[in-house]
Parts: C-alpha cells; sequence; structure tokens
C-alpha cells in the first residue's frame, strides 16, 4: 500500500481511506435492507468495523455539498444515517489550509524559505465547520454572561455535538427551509447556477484549450490558471508574510523563469493533481464539462495525496492513473468494492490506528462511540444558559456555514 519511493509527507494521521459518494449510496442502500448486491451487506459490517479499530473515514466539504444538493430530505437522511456513525464526524480540514501548507512546504522546499520546514498540520478535524472554515465548531452551554458552564455532563456534550453533526449532515426538512432562509440559509443549488459559478469558469476556457496543440504547453497555461484563479490569494498572502514576491521564485530568462515555476508548482500536490485531471478533460473536446467533474477534481486532488486509500468510479480512476497521482502519493486507488475488506484489514494492523488525535471524540466526552440520537434534555443546565456554537478555545463561531466552495 505505501511505497517508499512514494510521497508520504500529507498523510492523515490516523490510517485513512476516501469513499466516493456512490459509495456512501450503495451502502445506504444496504442499511435499508435494499443493497445492489449482497455483497454490500458484509461490506458495511467491515467498514463499522474498522472504524472501530481506528481506521477513519473521513468527508469533505465535497460530500455535504453532494449530500445536501439532494431534493429528497428521506433519502439525505438515509445517506446520513450511515455516512456519520462510519466517519464518526471526521472531516478533511478546508482545502484552502491544505493547500497553503503545501505552498509553504513547496517554498521551503526551493527557495528556502519559511527557514524550516512546516510543521506537520492537523488534517483530521470534527465537523462540517473543519471542513468549510479550518475551525471545528462545538454545541456548548453558556451562562447569560457567555461563560461555558462546567457543570454539564461531558457525554451530553459529546451526544449533543454528535447529533447535531448528524442532523447538518441529513439537512433540513423542506418544511424548515422558509424560517432557516429567513436566518441566511442559501439553497445548495444556487451556487451551481449563479453568475461566475465554477462550472462556467471551467466551461470559458474550453475553446481557448483547444487552440493550444501541444500537452505539455496545455498543463503549463493550466498551472498558471489555477494558481492565479484558485489559490493567488492565499498565495499572495504568504508572500506577503514572508516579504517575498514571485521574483523569489522564478529568475533568469523567460525558459528559466518557466521552468522553476513548473518545478515551483508540481511541488503542490493537490493543484499538480486537478491540472493533470483537468488537461486530459481539455484535451477532449467532445465530452462536456459537468458539475460531477468539478466535484471530482475537488475530493480527488484532496484526498489522494492525503488517504491511504481512495474508493472512487472507473472514469475517476482512469484520469488519476494518467496523472501518475497514485503512485506518486503511495495511495491505493480502487473502483472495486470487493477490494475494500482486505484494504481495511491492512489498515487496522498499522500502529497509528490505534494512537488517538484530536479527531477522536474522547476529548470532547469519554463516552465510546458514535451516536446518531437527539440526547434527553438536562436537567442540570441552569435556569437562563444558552446553548452556543464555540470553537475549542471557547471562542463563538458563526452559524453552520451553507454550503460555498473557497
Amino acid at each position: 500500500m505505501e511505497d517508499s519511493g512514494a510521497d508520504l509527507r500529507f498523510k492523515t494521521a490516523k490510517p485513512s481511506v476516501y469513499l466516493d459518494q456512490w459509495v456512501w449510496i450503495r451502502l445506504a442502500r444496504a442499511h435499508v435492507g435494499r443493497p445492489s448486491k449482497l455483497s454490500d451487506v458484509a461490506l458495511l459490517e467491515s467498514l463499522k468495523t474498522a472504524a472501530e479499530a481506528g481506521v477513519a473515514f473521513p468527508l469533505s466539504a465535497t460530500h455535504y455539498e453532494e449530500t445536501l444538493r439532494i431534493t429528497d430530505p428521506a433519502q439525505r437522511r438515509e445517506i446520513a444515517r450511515v455516512m456519520a456513525p462510519i466517519a464518526m464526524g471526521r472531516t478533511i480540514r478546508k482545502q484552502t489550509d491544505l493547500v497553503r501548507h503545501q505552498l509553504l512546504t513547496a517554498l521551503h522546499e526551493t527557495i528556502g524559505r519559511p527557514t524550516f520546514r512546516p510543521a506537520p498540520l492537523q488534517i483530521l478535524g470534527l465537523g462540517v465547520h473543519w471542513s468549510f472554515i479550518g475551525i471545528e465548531g462545538f454545541m456548548t452551554v453558556v451562562d447569560p454572561d457567555g461563560r461555558v458552564v462546567q457543570t454539564v455532563e461531558p457525554n451530553w456534550t459529546r451526544r449533543l455535538n454528535q447529533y447535531c453533526e448528524f442532523s447538518l449532515m441529513a439537512g433540513p426538512a423542506d418544511a424548515e427551509i422558509p424560517n432557516l432562509e429567513k436566518l441566511g440559509y442559501v439553497d445548495p443549488r444556487f451556487f451551481e447556477t449563479n453568475t461566475g459559478n465554477r462550472l462556467a469558469w471551467e466551461e470559458s476556457y474550453v475553446e481557448q484549450a483547444g487552440k493550444i496543440k501541444s500537452s505539455e504547453e496545455l498543463r503549463v497555461a493550466l498551472f498558471a490558471r489555477e494558481i492565479t484563479h484558485e489559490y493567488g490569494v492565499t498565495l499572495q498572502t504568504i508572500l506577503n508574510e514572508y516579504r517575498l514576491s514571485l521574483s523569489s521564485i522564478v529568475s533568469g530568462s523567460k525558459a528559466n523563469s518557466r521552468a522553476q515555476m513548473m518545478a515551483f508548482s508540481e511541488r503542490v500536490p493537490t493543484m499538480r493533481i486537478a491540472v493533470d485531471i483537468k488537461r486530459d478533460l481539455f484535451r477532449n473536446p467532445s465530452r462536456p464539462w459537468t458539475w460531477n467533474m468539478v466535484r471530482d477534481i475537488d475530493a480527488l486532488s484532496v484526498a489522494v495525496p492525503l488517504c491511504d486509500v481512495v474508493i472512487c468510479d472507473r472514469d475517476a480512476l482512469d484520469l488519476l492513473r494518467r496523472s501518475g497521482a497514485p503512485d506518486r502519493y503511495g495511495t491505493t486507488v480502487t473502483e472495486k468494492l470487493e477490494d475494500i475488506p482486505d484494504l481495511l484489514m491492512d489498515l487496522t494492523r498499522l500502529p497509528r490506528a490505534a494512537e488517538p488525535d484530536l479527531s477522536d471524540w474522547a476529548s470532547i466526552g469519554p463516552v465510546e462511540g458514535f451516536s446518531i440520537a437527539e440526547p434527553e434534555p438536562q436537567e442540570s443546565i441552569p435556569m437562563g444558559s444558552r446553548i452556543q456554537l464555540l470553537d475549542r478555545s471557547g471562542k463563538p463561531l458563526p452559524a453552520p456555514p451553507g454550503v460555498r466552495r473557497r
């Protein structure tokens, strides 16, 4: 599973498996007694066993987007009933945070700034806020002055937050939407049709990409497009912090500058995977761009460098293999569900499966497991107290985010 020559620097602390959305849908069908194949029932049990043994099945922002855009509340709830207990509320950190760390690492390796190699980044965290804003948020009982009530049973707080994560994943019932819209809720599908949406951005380049005959020249152009449009603000912020400029990365003749910029960009795994996949797509003009493509690129460009195993569909697997990403980052990528039990067995044997980290719920409450049941009201909560969303340090957070990208 791990190639000694592969780049494993960005792997999660816990052994991890990224399941594409279609896998979760298959598992949900098995959970309610309508399996696509009889073997899906046994697969579901093997995933539960592996999760209890310390293997992480983290969710990304893409999972929330794809689940919440399902119009049928009952179907969303069926999927959430499977996703929540297996994922255990673990999520992958906000994508721009991950790329910022990758950019910092690339700068250190190419120009020696920052002087010291960036410390390993905490990749796995708890909850939807971690995947969208890079900060964990927990429902916490506070008194009228906003101070945390220390007498509340920690296990009750843990159960409350697990139930909230499940509810956020399942999304609102139809009857709840009018009131939520008054509070700022936005239908996830809005972001697929608003002006300047991300699909339209890719479609706008199809004609220009078709004029670039060389595959390598197209790749260079796509790197430039990716770093300026998707991560330009992140890169400029880093350069400002270290009092650097682009001339710190590139210098000399046009050819040398381009070679230096490419060498730098190729050290940023998420960007490199996205570019290589997009190059193949742009070189096939008969294939129209879709939102599924955009979301697949988002998911895979994050999951492959970070996770030990990625389960995706056959089309995505073919694109990844052509990019060389699985071998480059030591990731097992397959579309075969029958491969999963053996892969899980290998992962559960890794020492890091048993090591606790900040994505374990023990830091919230000591009770075992993950519960999606709504907890009974706490009689010990003092009069006048309220539940507020706080980060780990006790600082208030805004309401749960709408589904939006970067």
